[in-house]
Order: C-alpha cells, then structure tokens, then sequence
C-alpha cells in the first residue's frame, strides 16, 4: 500500500513539475469527462517556444458522426478526429468562456453563436483554424443540450455538449487549479 502511495505522489510531482515547462506542440490534459457522445477534455497547448502561445482549450469530443449520414446509409457512420474551442490564455478568461457557455443553455431553440477554435491532426497537434457553430438544440427526451457544428474535411461534421458534462469539466478544471496552482497561468 505504501508503494502505490509513494508511486502516486511521485506522478504527481512529475507531472506538474513537466506542466510548468511545458513543450511546445504537446498538449496536456487538465479535466476530462467522458460520455456516450465522445470524450470531452479541458487541455492546454503551446505552439511554438519562442512566443507566448500558451491557452487554454475545449476539446469537442473525439468521436464525431457526420450529418445525415446514417439517414443515407442506413447505418452510423463516426470518424475519430476533434475539433476544439479556445477558452483563454488564462484560468480566469477559460472560466469565463466556460461560464458564457454554460449561459447558452438558457438560450431559446436554434439560438446559434459562433466559436474560433482549432482542428487536431492525427498526432494530437492543433492544426489550423476554425470556426465551429453552436446551436441550442432539444435533447431526445427533454431539456436541451448544444450541437457544434464544425468542417470535417469535404462534409460537416458535429457533435454534442450537455449541461452536466460541461458542468464537470469545469468542476473538474477548479480542482486541477487548486491542486497544481503553478501549472495554471492566472490574470
């Protein structure tokens, strides 16, 4: 029991210690939450070493279904790349972007807003950018829920964000900050 202690601590001291120095093109994850409709995580990137290209980012799942294909297939048809929404450079501009978010949900039916963001390649890198459409839907069995819809190659692909899967990514994203305040950058 005292070696799987210690084992923890220790990981966890190498990953913030590697967080604080973090390498350009590498992202690392700091709240994730996973759902029926893909894996949702709150990540952090830097492009380059030599600028300050540092943010904070909302990965929109990794799994994807492309609209109307089961309709014309007969079939789901999913494909593995994400799409992603810059929340911030900071803790504090992340949590207000997550909070104007959450703010969404009270919106009326088919309210749309845009997103900037980025596209992953297929190594995990962030690739060009984006513009990622958010619309107030109606979930299947009542309440609401919102659809991003974002470029997918030649077609458009989306995905969808519940309420309480944001609502944990942000739970989630406060108690990384509490618990490694020098991997976060405050305002």
């Amino acid at each position: 029991m005292k070696r799987i202690l210690l084992i923890i601590v220790a990981a966890m001291t190498l990953s913030t210690a590697y967080a604080q120095n973090q390498p350009a093109g590498m992202r690392v994850e700091v709240a994730e939450a996973e759902t029926d409709h893909g894996d949702y995580s709150i990540f952090t990137y830097k492009d380059t070493d030599e600028d300050d290209s540092f943010s904070y980012y909302l990965s929109l799942g990794r799994v994807t279904d492309f609209l109307g294909a089961d309709e014309i297939l007969g079939m789901e048809v999913q494909n593995i790349h994400e799409v992603t929404i810059r929340l911030g450079a900071t803790t504090d501009e992340a949590l207000a972007t997550i909070g104007s978010i959450l703010d969404l949900y009270d919106k009326d039916m088919d309210y749309t807003i845009e997103f900037s963001g980025r596209a992953a390649t297929s190594d995990f890198k962030l690739g060009e950018a984006v513009t990622s459409t958010c619309v107030v839907v109606k979930k299947p069995l009542g309440g609401k829920r919102l659809q991003f819809l974002f470029p997918e190659g030649k077609r458009q692909a989306r995905c969808y964000l519940s309420k309480s899967t944001l609502k944990e990514l942000r739970a989630n994203f406060k108690i990384d900050i509490k618990l490694h305040p020098k991997q976060h950058r405050k305002q």
